[in-house]
């Protein structure tokens, strides 16, 4: 890995962010948490992160009014979104890769629970450019 691929991880539970974020860690990436949208998003525009991995149920607002409120921004507009949700874990959707759109556009998202093997393997093909 040439230069090390900066990630937000916007998770309200503090158990389960420290646990993806320590394994993205021993990935390689640089890992930075945040557990409210408002803060992510303060975050991201100051990081400039690779990608930002959120959940969807915040305390303070959805993780797709995050995101939409930094696709406004010019210098996010090609931002990488995973969204990590338990909304889909139902049925055969349950840990599997699948997408939600948000404002007309589709986003990558794994469902909760999930394999740490997938996610590995979904945030490197995102970061690859292979999204």
């Amino acid at each position: 890995m040439g230069s090390t691929k900066k990630i937000i991880l916007l998770e309200d539970d503090k158990a389960s962010a420290k646990l993806v974020s320590t394994f993205l860690t021993t990935k390689g990436y640089e890992v930075l948490e945040s557990h409210e949208g408002r803060f992510a998003i303060e975050m991201a525009l100051k990081e400039k992160p690779d990608l930002l991995i959120a959940d969807v149920l915040l305390p303070d607002m959805h993780g797709s009014e995050a995101v939409k409120q930094l696709r406004a921004s010019s210098s996010m507009n090609g931002l990488k979104v995973l969204f990590l949700t338990s909304l889909l874990n139902k049925g055969d959707l349950a840990g599997q890769e699948t997408r939600l759109t948000v404002a007309g556009r589709e986003y990558p998202a794994l469902s909760k629970p999930f394999k740490p093997a997938m996610l590995a393997d979904v945030v490197g093909r995102m970061l690859a450019g292979d999204n």
